[in-house]
């Protein structure tokens, strides 16, 4: 299977899932909301519409573990890494209009690039993680913990927080900002291809 075909059929399969459209239409939704209470405070609410981008990473991936549907995706593509890269590439090309909708129902026009790209590349480093753990719970868990709990009390308290991968969230503006988010992303996604590529399914 070549390159294009297999990004058209990790693509056709994340559209499959009932999961995605029930995320990312709750997403929009939480996100109108958020914007209409917010307004008069301008305030973005991406630091809370990403948590609808981290599902929707997450079970991009995790889905491929119920019913073996794993082992035929691996029959119909046995060269790992390039079957995960292009789950990578699906996902994007499915989270980034997704993404952009979001945030401009959510948030100023002078962010929505930035807003953008950053729930975009949020949902692949959660289908990184949850590559590496496989299982929902614990990726949705330690994802969600991390970026509504742990990482807001690290930005008050660590002079390294600027280089924490929720940092671009709170400037959407900074090139800075997107530059670690993408950095993260592609480490994690280096990871976790290796980690892909290791394992028995």
């Amino acid at each position: 299977m070549t390159g294009g075909r297999a990004i058209r059929a990790e693509i056709l399969k994340l559209l499959s899932l009932p999961a995605t459209y029930f995320t990312l239409l709750g997403t929009f939704a939480v996100s109108v909301v958020f914007a209409i209470a917010f307004s008069r405070q301008g305030i973005a609410p991406v630091g809370y519409t990403q948590a609808g981008f981290i599902v929707l990473g997450v079970i991009a991936v995790t889905s491929e573990y119920s019913g073996g549907q794993i082992h035929r995706t691996l029959t119909a593509m046995p060269r790992r890494i390039a079957q995960h890269l292009a789950k990578m590439a699906a996902l994007l090309i499915v989270a980034l209009p997704a993404a952009a909708l979001t945030a401009l129902a959510g948030g100023p026009w002078s962010d929505a690039v930035g807003a953008s790209a950053y729930l975009a590349l949020t949902a692949i480093l959660a289908a990184a993680v949850a590559t590496v753990l496989r299982w929902s719970v614990p990726a949705v868990a330690g994802l969600l913990g991390y970026y509504f709990i742990a990482g807001p009390l690290l930005r008050d308290r660590a002079t390294f927080a600027a280089y924490l991968p929720d940092a671009a969230s709170h400037d959407l503006r900074s090139l800075n900002g997107s530059a670690v988010v993408l950095g993260w992303v592609l480490v994690a996604v280096v990871i976790s291809a290796a980690t892909f590529h290791r394992r028995d399914a």
